[in-house]
């Protein structure tokens, strides 16, 4: 849940918002209406933390994900669609790489009796298991399938992004967060 309380944003005098409050419940599905300028993508940078109101309180709890898509994105021309949606799971790949490195470690050493090697192994085993739980091996299949459904064809995974038009890079964005899983989603 996303608590919104007595919300205040000025630029210079000019008042944009004032006392908006409001909460978003789990689940809840909501669109935000208005003319250019009625401060909507304000609104969702203030939300994702990106811009500081001038007054108010956003509350978001600690443990809750959010997968933020602006209207004006920066992507990479020197890449493919494949790799841009794999940044995704940098932070999988960084755990891959950890899990490498105490598995090579494991496989040197031989103080099996030791306190260290104990609390390397502990390490390890949480590790893996929080890597298995995050769907571990399986990205590659789960960045097709969200590409395809963005309506990407599997030939189009390895053009480079600078084919594509503004609008199918967004969706290349879009797949990345959505790779990600937040636990809120918004889409300026």
């Amino acid at each position: 849940m996303i608590s919104v309380e007595a919300l205040k944003v000025e630029f210079g005098v000019k008042p944009l918002f004032h006392d908006a409050s409001f909460v978003i419940n789990d689940r809840d599905r909501i669109a935000l209406v208005g003319k250019n300028g009625a401060g909507k993508s304000t609104l969702l940078k203030i939300l994702c933390g990106m811009q500081k109101p001038t007054s108010g309180h956003v509350a978001i709890p600690h443990d809750t994900t959010l997968g933020y898509l602006p209207q004006v994105m920066v992507i990479q021309d020197d890449t493919t669609v494949r790799d841009e949606a794999r940044k995704a799971f940098a932070g999988n790949m960084r755990m891959k790489e950890r899990l490498d490195r105490m598995e090579r470690e494991l496989a040197e050493r031989t103080d099996y009796e030791s306190d260290e090697y104990n609390a390397l192994v502990a390490r390890f085993t949480q590790e893996h298991d929080r890597y298995q739980m995050m769907g571990a091996g399986n990205y590659e299949a789960e960045l097709e399938r969200t590409l395809t459904g963005l309506g990407f064809l599997r030939s189009d995974l390895e053009r480079p992004t600078a084919e594509f038009s503004g609008g199918w890079r967004m969706r290349i964005e879009l797949a990345k967060i959505l790779l990600q899983r937040p636990d809120v989603l918004l889409l300026d």
